[in-house]
């Protein structure tokens, strides 16, 4: 019962959107990439990410830690873009602090720098469609 529990868990975290109920991706950061696909929401998570260490050298050059409380605010730009841009799925857990989303935003952030995401977006979404392609063609 604990690991039937662990499982639906996992498999709602897992979750891309509401359309799309069932692939093929195991690796996190694959479902990441599916749900960070619009330039905009793009865009909020990267200022999010200069913000939070802007913030934090902003606190340690000028010695104000009271203004470690703001970093959490950080986090609102993201939100806003899943809400207002992306419609994806939202985990709590991943939208408070989990180290697999923080990871995916730093390679995220890489990647966009160096000007790939955009190939990791058309990669994923090949491979999701032919999955679907595939599965639903027998129904």
């Amino acid at each position: 019962m604990n690991q039937l529990n662990y499982n639906l868990q996992q498999n709602l975290r897992n979750k891309i959107n509401n359309q799309i109920l069932d692939h093929p991706f195991t690796d996190y950061w694959d479902i990441f990439v599916l749900k960070h696909q619009h330039p905009i929401n793009i865009t909020l998570h990267i200022l999010g990410i200069f913000f939070f260490y802007g913030l934090l050298f902003y606190v340690w050059k000028l010695q104000t830690f009271y203004l470690l409380l703001g970093l959490p605010l950080t986090q609102v730009l993201g939100l806003i873009g899943h809400l207002l841009f992306e419609r994806s799925h939202i985990d709590l857990q991943d939208a408070i602090f989990s180290w697999r989303a923080s990871d995916c935003l730093g390679r995220m952030l890489v990647k966009v720098l160096i000007g790939k995401y955009q190939d990791d977006i058309r990669l994923r979404k090949e491979i999701l469609q032919k999955y679907q392609s595939t599965n639903y063609a027998n129904i």
